[in-house]
């Protein structure tokens, strides 16, 4: 979605164009970029050509001449004489892909679920302060900016609702049918992606709903294969392109940056990664690796042998789309 600057004729447009500085590299939100520019595109060839089309469209224009393309096709002069800002540095596709942005909130414990739903409730309660947002636990007490945003509509916390329904020991959700049944109880339309596809993603994203979806996640909080061992959800908030490639902007509990910004590619091989957990050892048994918590109650997970549970069916290639009530969602089987 570019932006779009003023209307002035296309020839006072182009001088300050050709004026304009740039400098030798380019903002980036990804960790540790490399030294060089990502941004490869090429800003004096990009520039001529504004310059070249904005002369011609004020020349051809003015005389009753007919403007046509390189292939042809006439060319709308009125459409031409309306410069239309394109992104060229990575803030700038950054801030163009961005389809649903939702404020950031920082997990406390093995949470990353109910605070990605966190997230989501508070993007929707900012549109309108009817649509409710409800802390995860007593611990966000005092953290606002932090761990929460908005005041919560509930007294209810999302952890003890989830715990005391049998879905989780400690907070982390490995079924995302059951995150999606704790946004319904909480007052929002969940539904349910399975084996969704990253077209599925970009038809959420583009209808400004955010997405949210699990992976397996490396230590610098970007998607990797981990065969489902550090299994992480996050939300997706948009996506661009740049040189050709597709990349998806993210926010999750972790925090640490704005946004994450990952390859689509990598993203997509990342969740279709998720296979199994040994958070519970062998599931069914009763015991947990980690004394301190006990098993679920509704634990449904497959026994795979080797003290591992299977996630893939449960988790992996999954999107939850939550919606106010009354609002349709783009796709799924909704949640109730």
């Amino acid at each position: 979605m570019p932006d779009t600057v003023s209307s002035r004729p296309a020839s006072a447009a182009a001088t300050p164009l050709l004026n304009r500085e740039t400098s030798a590299s380019e903002p980036t939100h990804l960790p540790n970029s490399p030294a060089t520019p990502i941004d490869s595109f090429n800003r004096e060839t990009s520039f001529r050509t504004a310059a070249h089309v904005a002369s011609a469209s004020f020349r051809f224009s003015t005389s009753g001449v007919t403007l046509r393309a390189p292939d042809g096709m006439v060319i709308d002069a009125s459409a031409v004489d309306t410069p239309v800002e394109v992104p060229r540095t990575r803030a700038q596709r950054i801030k163009a892909g961005m389809k649903a942005e939702i404020p950031q909130r920082i997990q406390q414990g093995p949470t990353c679920g109910l605070y990605a739903l966190g997230m989501v409730m508070d993007y929707w309660h900012q549109e309108n302060a009817s649509n409710p947002t409800v802390l995860v636990s007593d611990k966000d007490l005092g953290g606002q900016g932090r761990n929460y945003n908005e005041s919560p509509t509930s007294d209810e916390r999302m952890l003890s609702y989830v715990r005391d329904t049998g879905y989780t020991s400690a907070g982390e959700m490995f079924k995302a049918r059951d995150l999606a049944e704790t946004a319904s109880h909480f007052g929002y339309t969940a539904n349910l992606y399975q084996n969704a596809t990253l077209e599925n993603l970009y038809e959420v994203l583009d209808a400004g709903h955010p997405a949210i979806v699990a992976f397996d996640v490396d230590y610098r909080g970007n998607p990797g294969d981990f065969g489902g061992k550090r299994a992480h959800y996050a939300v997706i908030q948009g996506y661009f392109d740049e040189d050709g490639e597709r990349y998806l902007i993210a926010k999750h509990g972790w925090g640490g940056q704005k946004d994450y910004v990952w390859k689509a590619s990598d993203f997509d091989t990342s969740w279709k990664a998720l296979e199994a957990t040994d958070w519970y050892g062998k599931p069914g048994d009763g015991l947990m690796p980690d004394a301190n918590y006990e098993e679920p109650s509704l634990l449904d997970l497959p026994d795979l042998g080797n003290g591992q549970a299977g996630i893939k069916r449960s988790l992996a290639t999954k999107i939850i789309e939550v919606v106010p009530n009354g609002r349709s969602a783009v796709g799924g089987q909704e949640v109730a």
